[in-house]
């Protein structure tokens, strides 16, 4: 892993992070007082504390970052292997990330119910529909986020399951640390992720 700041992540104690969520013993083990949310997740990976680590990671960035962060990690998961309700469903997330407008907010709520909330592509698109000002949803963006990397995760070789999770929680770090933008989308241009939607 990369030893950069993770500029993206506004908190600047790892203890104020993981008090938005329920974290393990274990890993709740590992923190230390004045512990940098950086210091956490390397302490986290070296403790194999993944799980965690995605958890600390969706409640860590700002959700268009943890997003963008899920929808990476379902295209390494996936490619191109997705279901056209999951298509559609990640192509509106992406859409909301690339472009945050409430109607890309307000978009992405049909093919999140249409994929539902057994699919990563369906948690994906719910955590774009309910973030921002005015929009409400009964399940937090940062929640909806770590269901989704989480379940990307067990769409590999079961053998291969924690290294998956290892490498998702290096994604996600990458994007803490600004290496993994979106691209920047012209009004003249197609958003990125149309090859998902099969546009």
């Amino acid at each position: 892993m990369n030893n950069g700041p993770l500029i993206k992540i506004e908190a600047p104690a790892a203890a104020e992070i993981c008090a938005r969520f329920d974290a393990k013993k274990e890993a709740l083990a590992l923190l230390r007082e004045g512990m940098t949310p950086r210091d956490f997740v390397d302490a986290l990976v070296a403790g194999r504390q993944y799980v965690t680590g995605i958890e600390f990671l969706a409640h860590a960035l700002p959700p268009r970052e943890g997003v963008w962060w899920g929808c990476l990690c379902l295209q390494h998961a996936c490619g191109n292997s997705l279901t056209p309700p999951d298509r559609a469903a990640v192509f509106a997330a992406v859409q909301w990330v690339t472009q945050p407008t409430e109607a890309n907010r307000a978009a992405a709520q049909v093919p999140a119910q249409a994929a539902g909330l057994g699919s990563p592509a369906g948690f994906l698109a719910a955590a774009a529909s309910c973030a921002g000002a005015g929009a409400a949803g009964s399940i937090s963006p940062a929640k909806s986020v770590a269901n989704a990397v989480k379940m990307a995760t067990t769409k590999g070789d079961a053998v291969h399951f924690a290294d998956t999770q290892r490498l998702f929680v290096e994604l996600g770090t990458g994007v803490a640390e600004g290496r993994w933008p979106w691209p920047e989308v012209r009004n003249d241009a197609p958003a990125f992720g149309r090859t998902w939607a099969g546009d």
